[in-house]
């Protein structure tokens, strides 16, 4: 197996009344914050923003920063560690539609959160935590 390089990835929290916009390759079953990989000597708020105008299509503000998770996998052989610095980020489209052939975002009730495949799982585990906890978080890889 290949060593991991460390990949930065900026993330988006989008809220729209009690809902989280999540996004979905659509060749996979299970869902995450929309963003992307940070490019080398590129800032993460112009990368995140970038990212989303990409995805969507839409102009986006960073609201605040939420927190950090670092996770790791092994996919196709190849071992993965990721950093991903996540963001609560307003959209100016209230319905955006994916500009990526190979990804689809929907609109998923906060309630539904909890049973719902949303990776890693460390970020889902932070965004169950209350919303009104503003203190940013970390989750370290146990890996």
């Amino acid at each position: 197996m290949r060593p991991a390089t460390t990949e930065i990835i900026a993330r988006a929290v989008i809220r729209r009344g009690g809902q989280l916009l999540l996004a979905r390759q659509r060749t996979m079953s299970w869902l995450f914050l929309p963003g992307g990989h940070v490019e080398p000597g590129e800032r993460v708020e112009v990368a995140l923003v970038r990212e989303i105008a990409e995805e969507l299509g839409t102009e986006a503000k960073i609201v605040r920063f939420v927190g950090v998770v670092e996770h790791g996998y092994i996919e196709d052989g190849t071992s993965h560690h990721e950093l991903n610095l996540v963001f609560e980020v307003a959209i100016t489209d209230t319905e955006p539609v994916s500009r990526e052939d190979h990804l689809e975002f929907h609109w998923l009730p906060v309630d539904q959160l909890a049973e719902t495949d949303v990776r890693p799982g460390a970020v889902k585990k932070a965004l169950l935590v209350s919303e009104d906890d503003q203190a940013p978080f970390w989750h370290g890889w146990k890996g």
